[in-house]
């Protein structure tokens, strides 16, 4: 499991670490299989697929979570569908730095994956292959 914590001065690095490390899994057209939260939002967790394994997007100490999607995605019961029937497949994963007051910084991940858009703003992101 890869891990990445928020260090003062250190942001852009960790960032661009972990903007890199998800772009050497060639997520593209991946398909997702669970988006689940615990702890009243403090963690979510985001699976989809690879050639050869799973890969669990685990963001935490999670402060905002947000999701956009059309109402027609929403009128059949998502709980319903078989796995060859779930429709969202990422397209991009943007991670970058979110500045809050007094200087510290939290981490924001976009992924698009339509017809679903999710926004997190965390203060760490794990990467976990399974």
């Amino acid at each position: 499991m890869l891990i990445y914590l928020i260090k003062s001065g250190m942001i852009n690095l960790e960032v661009k670490n972990i903007q890199s490390e998800i772009e050497a899994m060639h997520y593209w057209d991946a398909r997702v299989l669970q988006m689940d939260t615990s702890f009243f939002g403090d963690e979510i967790t985001i699976t989809f697929e690879d050639t050869d394994y799973n890969v669990n997007l685990i963001f935490t100490g999670c402060s905002k979570f947000s999701f956009i999607t059309s109402v027609e995605d929403r009128l059949k019961p998502l709980k319903e569908l078989t796995k060859p029937q779930i429709p969202y497949f990422i397209q991009d994963i943007e991670v970058s730095e979110l500045e809050i007051e007094d200087g510290k910084n939290l981490l924001k991940c976009n992924i698009l994956m339509p017809p679903l858009n999710v926004e997190v703003v965390c203060t760490r992101i794990f990467i976990d292959k399974v």
